[in-house]
């Protein structure tokens, strides 16, 4: 245990590196997002930013040539041993969903996991290394904790959501829709647009505030719609264009609520189509200010 615990991450102006003792084991990278030691292996598994995304990388508790598990056009994060050391797992941020993918270190051998429409926030292997626990959320449920073998094999919910949105969720212009799952027949729904920060897939408590009475539709984006967007609005039959609100961004068409630093906090600045909130407080009165308009 000495030897992991001299293992660690020296971060400067010039970026990071992984060092053991004063002995560094990597070249220096933009960042390192975590690492995790193998004391069987005697080999370190790490999270580095070398450009655009994290990719995750070996090297020995020894030094030696870092090794680079093959990469993916998305971030690689969080990468975590097994206990018997044979095996790594590490998170793959994927816009349809996250991933976890299980590396068989001695014969690069690999397996994946699938998370649709979630995002994962924590990985931790039991200790016969053969099942892993997986924390993870999406839009319409809050986060739960299942378990598997590290193939997928035999899973199943521990610990379930909190919260449990009846809504289908199905993907619409670069986002996801969440309406409820029943619908009367010509009805037409409010829609609000929700303008996230690269974090559709995640839960947002409220969000789940405003849904959870049924009765409206949310789109949840990354950024704001773009023509194409609001075109493809425009022509869903089911959408009341009479009623449509924007959280997070000024979207034309709509009562947006956006964040306005100039604005005090607990107070707020009104316009026909805009509502203006100090940052802090865009989501929960938006949540509040449009339940009270249906």
């Amino acid at each position: 245990m000495a030897e992991a615990a001299e293992v660690g991450v020296v971060t400067d102006a010039e970026g990071a590196r992984i060092y053991r003792g004063s002995t560094p084991l990597t070249p220096q990278y933009r960042e390192i997002e975590s690492f995790d030691v193998s004391l069987d292996r005697r080999e370190i598994v790490f999270s580095a930013k070398r450009d655009a995304n994290f990719d995750v990388g070996l090297v020995s508790l020894d030094g030696s040539q870092v090794n680079w598990i093959p990469e993916e056009p998305a971030d690689e994060v969080a990468p975590r041993w097994a206990p018997r050391g044979n095996k790594a797992s590490f998170i793959v941020r994927n816009k349809a969903g996250d991933l976890i993918r299980t590396v068989h270190i001695p014969t690069a051998f690999q397996l994946i996991v699938d998370f649709p429409f979630g995002i994962v926030r924590g990985l931790a292997w039991d200790d016969a290394g053969e099942r892993f626990a997986v924390s993870w959320e999406t839009a319409d449920a809050s986060q739960r904790i299942e378990t598997m073998k590290y193939d997928g094999v035999g899973r199943r919910i521990a610990v379930p959501p909190a919260i449990d949105l009846a809504v289908n969720v199905t993907p619409f212009g670069g986002g996801l829709m969440l309406r409820p799952e029943s619908m009367v027949y010509n009805e037409r729904l409010p829609l609000v647009i929700w303008v996230t920060n690269g974090q559709k897939n995640s839960w947002n408590d409220a969000r789940g505030e405003l849904m959870k009475d049924g009765g409206i539709a949310v789109l949840v984006l990354d950024g704001p719609p773009d023509a194409t967007v609001m075109n493809a609005i425009a022509e869903t039959a089911w959408i009341d264009p009479r009623r449509m609100f924007a959280v997070g961004a000024t979207v034309p068409g709509t009562v947006s609520i956006v964040g306005d630093a100039l604005v005090p906090a607990g107070f707020y600045r009104t316009t026909p189509e805009v509502i203006s909130v100090h940052p802090s407080g865009v989501e929960s009165l938006a949540a509040g200010w449009i339940r009270a308009q249906q």
